[in-house]
């Protein structure tokens, strides 16, 4: 069934590789037809709804999965002997968490037993594995985590000593960390909900927290954002806006910039008021800075989409047309960007304040660009031109 591939100068032997990825197995697993695969191929096939043996086609009786664990110590033994050809051993895998595990540690944190532990131990429990993560995300634990996130005293923050709260600072810069590793499962995605004390908490880590700290309080901001009373909610509190525009400037941390980057988007595609703040805290300088080093399609869509959102108000478009770099940046992408790109820029170009005679010029050029430009398999397509010239 399975044909031998080379590894290096070794020939793998088949029965070491999974029927599925046809790689070399790390986790092998058995079903009950007796067919074995790598855990974590077989999962995902089980995980999108097929009830049958991959390899035989017959219907599954159950779907458990029972450890190989001869087979694994022969592909061990076996990796130990290819060393010298470059092949690195297998380490003994871990068992997967079990609902009744989670639980109990969720219970734990909300009886307040050993809570900094645990919270470690859960962490250590998610990443293993997307299925422990999807485990935790099912028991509720994202609920539980974001009910830690409370003040130290009712004088909090005027009375925040740092050597007296360490202990508070770091818990919950833990609590805020197992957040950020378990909302990336699909199960806990639409599910973070929070109230005035944890957003508050929340917000003060991304105004005064570590780098790290800043970025989970900023991935964690993002998904509350989702829910339209807590966005409403957030815009509100101080200096959040402006934190954000201060990570768009930490170029040494790409993941500062991707999560700062989708909660500004949410948050200045609400309200006006929130996007003169992001134009006040400079936030057109910063943007405008990151487009020549924006890392990936989806970072430079993201920070043409809230420009577009800051050239709605006057003060947006001014301080576009008073940045040196904008108006060039944004010509030079409509030639070289991805459509959605091409569509931003082209729509703060129109929107950014000059003459009417220029924009009657502009609006003549368009209207020459589309009709010949279909001609062409280069195309960016009408979308953009429709958008400020519908003609």
């Amino acid at each position: 069934m399975v044909v031998p591939r080379k590894l290096l100068n070794v020939t793998v032997p088949s029965y070491f590789m999974c029927p599925i990825s046809l790689d070399l197995m790390r986790d092998p697993v058995t079903l009950c037809t007796g067919m074995t695969y790598d855990r974590s191929s077989i999962e995902k096939w089980l995980d999108d709804g097929n009830l049958t043996c991959p390899a035989t086609m017959q219907l599954l009786d159950s779907t458990s999965l029972i450890p190989n664990h001869t087979l694994r110590r022969l592909i061990q033994e076996w990796c130990v002997s290819n060393r010298s050809n470059g092949v690195e051993r297998i380490p003994t895998p871990k068992l997967p968490a079990q609902p009744e595990e989670v639980k109990a540690m969720l219970e734990d944190l909300k009886s307040g037993i050993n809570v900094h532990d645990t919270v470690k131990r859960l962490r250590s429990l998610a990443r293993e594995s997307e299925k422990n993560k999807r485990c935790a995300s099912d028991a509720g634990a994202v609920h539980v985590l974001i009910n830690l996130l409370t003040v130290p005293n009712a004088e909090w923050p005027a009375s925040l000593n740092y050597s007296a709260d360490r202990d508070w600072v770091e818990l919950t810069e833990d609590v805020l960390a197992t957040i950020v590793v378990l909302s990336n499962s699909e199960s806990s995605r639409g599910s973070v909900v929070a109230g005035t004390k944890q957003l508050a908490c929340i917000c003060w880590f991304l105004r005064r927290g570590s780098i790290e700290s800043k970025v989970n309080a900023a991935v964690v901001l993002e998904s509350l954002a989702s829910n339209s009373e807590l966005k409403s909610a957030l815009s509100e509190m101080e200096g959040v806006i402006e934190s954000l525009v201060g990570l768009l400037r930490e170029k040494f941390y790409p993941r500062a910039v991707r999560a700062s980057l989708k909660c500004l988007l949410a948050l200045c595609a609400t309200t006006r008021k929130n996007r003169i703040r992001a134009v006040e805290a400079g936030g057109v300088a910063a943007l405008v800075e990151l487009l020549p080093e924006a890392e990936g399609r989806g970072m430079l869509e993201r920070a043409l989409k809230i420009l577009e959102f800051l050239s709605s108000c006057a003060e947006g478009r001014e301080a576009i047309s008073d940045h040196a770099l904008a108006i060039p940046m944004l010509v030079k992408l409509i030639l070289r960007a991805s459509e959605a790109a091409i569509e931003h820029a082209v729509v703060i170009l129109w929107m950014t304040e000059c003459s009417k005679r220029t924009k009657q010029k502009a609006i003549e050029l368009l209207k020459h660009l589309r009709d010949i430009w279909s001609q062409y398999p280069c195309s960016p397509g009408n979308k953009a031109l429709s958008r400020i010239a519908p003609f």
